[in-house]
């Protein structure tokens, strides 16, 4: 028996090493405790199909095991294998033993999987636990001797005359694993009472008992552990040699501690729970009795496919209902962006050649023009009223970053332009920097939710939250790769109803600093700090109206925007509010939820009715749910693709593809560099854009996807068919830019640069320092530089001397452009960030690049721009 208890301690502590819950995902201790559970729970009796229902069984599982990605596809994995290997004609223990071993591990996990969706929706809505248990967990600490108040949502804390603030919240309570070890705790007590012999108990009631019981130890469990965890952060604080605040309380988000308290539910439901289970067991079989198709019901043929049939019925329908965003038609793409009451991050100044700095990169310029390709954009400035007769000339309305409050009539107007179908995007930042989310909650206190006044850290590492999007997504999300945030507030749902289009895990907040200058705070534990699940990205929908708040407006800045992801999520978001639908009023969504809803359990409630009715085994039952599940799964994307593809193109910039292909050199994540000694080229691919075009990166045929393409000193194997598309893609009329440098090792340039006619060669000592002086034509001013590589072939642009060092060549109706001193615009040559004002020579260099740029890549001229000539022949 304590080998089933401590197996469900392990798959639920799975489940926080597997999503990360808590802590950075890792894959390999995930594997290492789900095989170390299976191996335990070999002993469990589980229902033995007859051949034929266990192959379809497995059949009906594979669509998921294809779709789901893990850790989630190891339920329906575990679940086939166990099915394949338990008809296994070895005559071996093992194979039985590891066949059941898996089947049990799937049902368990598939109990807890449920389990935690429903725990990290409900607390990312509030981590704040209800006043009563908040005091209820102060009156333990206080019998244990600490002195304890409650304030809020913390308990204050009392110790060697310090006070100190912890976060009452449902983690630290009742944590995710504790709740995986409940659910799956009670699936193994139903798996125990499957292998009983007979029908005089009724397993309804014996289920209702264990999970009485269950609830019985997990109330009396729950408020011992977070005194247990408290006591070691006081611990911890007590010892640490600081004067200042100590960076102790990583104890609230250690997986592995909260894997190790799961031990004390394991012993509690051994001595509660687990003698009188081993009771049934005895002199039973580890095989479950009733084997389906012996069944002595005398129902055969359709009659017995039809508790599958309503299974996969009830919870197809259930999982469309619950999936699917109607879409809708879209409207005229009238986008205006609301200057007025904000001076953070304007749309105002153009991102050129000609201003830096914060005023340059922090603002929307660049975010603006490239949703200008899609959408009709405009601007409501500071001079402009907010009223009904200006929202009239919009389809959606953008408030971005307040930093002044609006007016009462302003907001009345807002409300109204929703209500009658209009569509509003709100985005906020972290911890009410320059008041901006208590603007934006005048408003969205109307639709019923708000922005908190705080900043979300990545546990681990604290500026690095990698975000993917599901497999059934949100239509907003869809076509977003994956993405890095910034640091951004969280999102309160409140009273509204809504989906929360982006959730993430393993993050914790913090208070505003407010003796910061914009109220950051430092990337460290406190005590104070709520963990776990939280929303960042809220859909709602409003009268006939739809509203979307988005909390990390950092991601759509012009140092940002066209790093991987942010420019999708800003498409989408817009495309998506650009949309109408009648199910955008409430009664009318409600409508057709209710009945599909009690549809769907009415089905599903057959289905089991009938199933037990028939004695068929569950295994069939959840293979046919797993079935139901999938292909709802498919349409759902199918109309979300087909409903909101990626909108027409009306006004196209220029696309440039930087290569991550055989490419490699360091970039930007979010504001900061990933090579922080400025051997990274980051500020080149954000300096590229100033000329008039757009970029992204791609691998394989993504790098195909645009104008121009771009490889910075490449150092991976240039594969034949990739040489081959770029033939066919610069012949085709692309543009192709590629970067050496003399201090690359195991450059590949040549193996892209000699298809085209050109080479390049490490420079020898004597061209290792000159005055960079380029063709005439392309009026760029001499710089001085230290080494380049030498470019053989083409038509020269650049050289030191007479050793040329830049040059073009044609080919077919393209362009290509070899450079030998691609080290002049890496990071540190550069100015290292884009955040102070250039110096002198800084600015030099990027006079350089630019002209380069604009020689070798597609640009769309702007008025403000300085008009340069071209290489002959050359069409921007």
């Amino acid at each position: 028996m304590i080998r089933g208890w401590i197996a469900t301690a392990l798959l639920a502590g799975s489940w926080l090493f597997g999503l990360g819950y808590y802590q950075p995902a890792n894959i390999v201790i995930w594997g290492t405790l789900l095989l170390a559970a299976v191996i335990l729970l070999g002993d469990l009796p589980v229902p033995q199909l007859a051949g034929r229902h266990s192959k379809l069984a497995a059949l009906l599982l594979l669509p998921a095991v294809w779709l789901v990605p893990l850790p989630y596809r190891a339920i329906p994995l575990l679940l086939a294998i166990g099915l394949v290997l338990i008809q296994s004609p070895v005559p071996r223990r093992w194979p039985q033993w590891l066949a059941r071993g898996v089947i049990a591990s799937a049902a368990i996990l598939l109990a807890q999987s449920l389990a935690l969706e429903g725990y990290a929706m409900l607390t990312a809505r509030a981590h704040e636990l209800p006043s009563l248990l908040a005091r209820a967990l102060a009156v333990v600490t206080r019998t244990l001797g600490v002195e304890t108040a409650v304030d809020g949502s913390w308990l204050v804390l009392r110790s060697l005359e310090q006070t100190h603030r912890v976060g009452a919240t449902w983690d630290l309570l009742l944590d995710a694993g504790s709740v995986c070890f409940l659910v799956g705790g009670w699936v193994l007590l139903g798996l125990w009472r499957s292998g009983r012999d007979g029908e005089t108990v009724n397993r309804f009631q014996a289920g209702l008992f264990d999970l009485v019981r269950l609830a019985a130890i997990g109330v009396v469990w729950a408020p011992l552990r977070a005194a247990m965890l408290i006591g070691l952060w006081l611990q911890r604080l007590l010892r640490a040699d600081s004067l200042g605040e100590v960076n102790v309380a990583d104890v609230f988000v250690n997986a592995w501690l909260h894997l190790l308290l799961l031990a004390g539910l394991a012993w509690l439901a051994r001595r509660l729970i687990g003698r009188g289970a081993a009771r049934l067991q005895e002199g039973q079989h580890v095989v479950a009795s009733g084997r389906d198709g012996e069944s002595d019901r005398g129902e055969t043929g359709p009659r017995r496919a039809a508790a599958p049939w309503l299974i996969a019925a009830g919870i197809g329908l259930a999982a469309f209902v619950w999936h699917w965003d109607p879409v809708g038609q879209p409207q005229a793409g009238r986008i205006m962006i609301v200057e007025r009451h904000s001076t953070w991050e304007p749309t105002t100044t153009p991102y050129g050649t000609e201003v830096y700095g914060e005023a340059g990169s922090y603002n929307y310029a660049a975010a603006y023009d490239y949703c200008g390709q899609y959408f009709q954009m405009s601007r409501l400035l500071e001079t402009d009223a907010i009223d009904d007769r200006t929202l009239a000339r919009c389809d959606v309305l953008v408030i971005k970053t307040p930093t002044s409050r609006y007016a009462e009539d302003e907001i009345a107007a807002v409300v109204r332009f929703v209500e009658r179908g209009g569509a509003l995007l709100m985005i906020g930042d972290h911890t009410n920097v320059f008041n901006m989310n208590t603007s934006l909650n005048d408003v969205s206190r109307h639709f019923g939710f708000t922005f908190r006044n705080d900043l979300l850290f990545r546990v681990g590492t604290p500026y690095e939250q990698e975000y993917r999007p599901p497999v059934v997504a949100s239509p907003i999300v869809q076509h977003v790769p994956p993405m890095n945030f910034a640091v951004s507030c969280s999102i309160d749902p409140g009273r509204s109803s809504g989906r929360m289009v982006i959730r993430s895990a393993g993050l914790f907040n913090l208070p505003p600093a407010y003796h910061e200058m914009n109220y950051h705070p430092q990337a460290e534990y406190r005590p104070h700090m709520h963990f776990g699940a939280w929303c960042q990205l809220w859909a709602t929908r409003y009268g006939q109206g739809r509203v979307l708040a988005f909390a990390d407006s950092t991601l759509f800045s012009n140092f940002c925007v066209f790093q991987p992801g942010k420019a999708e999520l800003l498409r989408g978001m817009l495309a998506w509010l650009n949309h109408r639908s009648v199910f955008d009023r409430r009664t009318v969504r409600l409508a057709m939820v209710l009945p599909l809803g009690v549809l769907a359990a009415l089905l599903l409630a057959a289905g089991l009715w009938l199933g037990r009715r028939q004695n068929l085994g569950w295994t069939l039952l959840v293979a046919a749910g797993y079935a139901g599940w999938t292909v709802a799964a498919v349409a759902v994307i199918a109309d979300h693709r087909r409903a909101l593809p990626v909108p027409p193109v009306r006004q196209a910039l220029p696309h440039v593809v930087l290569d991550r292909t055989v490419s490699q050199v360091p970039l930007f994540t979010g504001a900061f560099a990933d090579d922080k000694s400025g051997l990274g080229y980051g500020l080149f691919e954000q300096w590229i854009p100033r000329i008039g075009n757009w970029t992204s990166r791609g691998t394989g045929p993504q790098v195909l996807e645009g104008d121009a393409i771009v490889i910075v000193c490449p150092t991976r194997s240039v594969a034949p068919e990739y040489q081959q598309r770029l033939r066919e893609f610069v012949a085709a009329g692309g543009n192709l830019l590629v970067l050496d440098s003399p201090d690359v090792t195991g450059s590949t340039a040549n193996s892209i640069l000699w298809p085209f006619g050109l080479a390049s060669t490490a420079a020898g000592a004597e061209q290792n320092a000159g005055p960079l002086i380029w063709a005439d034509s392309l009026q760029i001013p001499t710089t001085p530089l230290l080494a380049s590589c030498r470019i053989d072939g083409g038509q020269a642009i650049a050289a030191i001397g007479e050793t040329p060092v830049a040059a073009q060549v044609r080919y077919g109706r393209g362009l290509v452009t070899a450079v030998g001193f691609g080290s002049l615009f890496n990071d540190a040559a550069m100015g290292t960030h884009w955040l102070p004002e250039p110096e002198p020579d800084t600015l030099l260099r990027y006079r350089v690049l630019y002209g380069l740029l604009r020689a070798a890549l597609p640009y769309r001229l702007q008025a403000a721009q300085i008009t340069q000539s071209l290489p002959d022949g050359f069409d921007a």
